[in-house]
């Protein structure tokens, strides 16, 4: 086989190659608990309970959450692409509701978010992770808040259920 024939086949193999390796993404669709016992808060209080419901038809994907702690109970709904493209979602909390800007991709198995949320006097961002167990029934993400005070990082487990 000649030099050309050889790229020729090497190219058509990446081509074909590529759909399957998309078939391969994790779907994190479910809903999913908390499970504090294998989750790691750091310096952040845990809170009593989460519960996500996510909506993954990829590249979209919608995550519902419910938080309870010591403040009482708090949800959220947030709609994101895995694609790259810019995406913006309300914070809520006691300072109101700013703007959260995000971007999703892949990162071989691992979905990868970065968020910047504006407010009046600080920006404060994310980095977070998900990815599946190798059961599939366990769901990890982390995140690492980065604030003037320094970075806070959160390693939480989740259960589906």
């Amino acid at each position: 086989m000649t030099m050309r024939g050889s790229l020729a086949a090497c190219g058509a193999a990446l081509l074909l190659a590529l759909p399957i390796a998309a078939q391969g993404l994790p779907n994190f669709s479910g809903t999913w608990t908390l499970d504090a016992a294998k989750s790691d808060f750091g310096k952040l209080p845990p809170p009593e309970s989460i519960v996500l419901v996510i909506d993954h038809q990829d590249p979209r994907l919608t995550v519902s959450t419910t938080q309870k702690g010591p403040n009482g109970e708090a949800s959220n709904t947030d709609a994101y692409t895995t694609d790259g493209k810019p995406n913006v979602n309300k914070a809520r909390g006691p300072a109101g509701e700013p703007d959260i800007t995000s971007t999703t991709t892949w990162n071989g198995n691992v979905l990868v978010t970065k968020r910047v949320i504006a407010g009046q006097v600080i920006n404060i961002g994310t980095d977070d992770t998900m990815e599946l167990g190798a059961d599939g029934r366990t769901l990890m993400m982390t995140r690492t808040l980065k604030t003037p005070q320094g970075d806070f990082r959160a390693k939480v487990v989740f259960k589906k259920k």
